[in-house]
């Protein structure tokens, strides 16, 4: 489900109206929001109908969301919710294999066991243990830039970086990573038809890698999934199934938006590019701030109340879905000095990531990758500059998690 695509201030005798261009328009939207008050009615869309929903847009009652336990994220009461919705408006109630019981649809204890058949896999040594490989992978995806020419970065670098850095991770072979793209970009758009084709497809072709992995067990993270799920019984096959989608689509759309809107926004100032190319030790703070100030992930995934919670003023009652906006909360000037302002000296922690225990898994490696492929690129491409006005730009549309471009065109030289 597309999500952020409607918007009004609650008022019960106004229901949420469409805002036109969102999109592209977002954080100018969320400004006028947060003006307005912490928690908002919405709605996003489904068909010709939309689901109801409410949109945390402030910073203190984002964080606080986040670590709420009264805001749910198991999947079955989540189904039960959204079946509910789409019935009552005469949509269709399937729903993408994005809502399978995987770590981010899950509480605990169920959420603790997948969680931590994870982490291990992403600790600081394991992500370093990577940077080398992610280097030799973003120096030949530069090789062959050419100077003299228009050159989109998200096609020809900010895509296919974080898809092939997440498929050696999981051991998929080179010669099956070539559909990812086309499911993923469906899944995260979620139309219905598009969507529900592609979570079919995927779903047999995650299990055909499970089998191989069975019969053929390497030194990667997918056979020590298939492993751990045969031991003991750790990991249903739904389980399974379940956290490689979450791993592929998490693990590469979300770090394509990351490295997309760093590039765009630190191109801004020509000074700042060739700074970034001469001190790399600013890198770590730049893309820091970078997610801050645009966030990869506009909006968490759902969440629903099993009992009343209070954000700000606003009570929402049991058995409504949540959304917290963390393109919104990380520009509230509450929290922030200077809120709309990218200072890639600022150093300050945000939502970017998330919070709590669903804090992004992945942070630490797409933040490595983001790191590195803007280090090189600021490196070798001293003169580096947009080749269309930034206004021109587009962010995809509609999407359910990530906050991207469509193209980043762009002249190296």
């Amino acid at each position: 489900m597309a999500t952020n695509a409607f918007f009004s201030p609650h008022c019960p005798a106004r229901p949420p109206h469409r805002l036109s261009g969102y999109w592209d328009n977002a954080h100018d939207v969320a400004a006028a929001l947060r003006e307005q008050g912490a928690v908002h009615r919405a709605m996003i869309p489904r068909g010709e109908h939309g689901i109801p929903v409410w949109v945390v847009a402030r910073y203190e009652e984002a964080r606080a969301a986040l670590t709420d336990t009264r805001l749910s994220k198991d999947v079955d009461g989540l189904t039960v919710i959204l079946h509910k919705h789409l019935a009552a408006v005469g949509e269709d109630t399937n729903l993408s294999s994005m809502f399978s019981p995987h770590m981010i649809f899950s509480d605990p204890p169920r959420h603790t066991r997948l969680r931590n058949l994870l982490v291990r896999h992403f600790t600081r040594s394991r992500v370093d243990a990577l940077k080398p490989r992610v280097e030799q992978m973003t120096a030949e995806l530069l090789e062959d830039l050419p100077l003299h020419q228009e050159v989109d970065l998200i096609t020809d670098v900010a895509f296919p970086l974080p898809l092939y850095v997440i498929c050696e991770l999981i051991g998929v072979p080179e010669d099956k990573r070539g559909v990812l793209r086309a499911w993923t970009y469906a899944l995260m758009e979620d139309l219905p038809d598009r969507a529900d084709k592609a979570s079919k497809n995927m779903q047999a072709y995650l299990i055909e890698l499970i089998k191989d992995a069975r019969a053929h067990p390497g030194d990667d993270l997918l056979s020590a999934l298939v492993q751990e799920a045969e031991d003991e019984n750790r990991l249903s096959l739904e389980e399974l199934v379940g956290t490689l989608f979450l791993l592929f689509v998490a693990g590469h759309e979300t770090t394509t938006a990351l490295i997309g809107n760093g590039i765009r926004w630190l191109l801004d100032d020509p000074q700042r590019w060739q700074e970034l190319g001469q001190y790399p030790q600013l890198l770590p703070r730049a893309v820091k701030e970078v997610a801050r100030f645009d966030a990869a992930v506009a909006t968490t995934t759902h969440r629903f109340t099993t009992a009343p919670v209070t954000l700000g003023e606003t009570t929402i009652p049991a058995g409504e879905i949540v959304l917290i906006s963390l393109l919104s909360a990380n520009r509230d000037g509450r929290r922030y000095d200077r809120a709309d302002e990218l200072d890639i000296h600022r150093g300050e922690s945000s939502l970017a990531f998330g919070h709590g225990i669903h804090y992004c898994l992945g942070a630490q490696l797409g933040s490595m990758e983001a790191e590195i492929v803007i280090g090189a690129l600021a490196r070798r491409f001293p003169d580096a500059r947009l080749a269309v006005k930034a206004t021109e730009l587009r962010r995809r549309q509609p999407a359910m998690i990530p906050n991207s471009y469509v193209e980043l065109p762009v002249y190296l030289g």
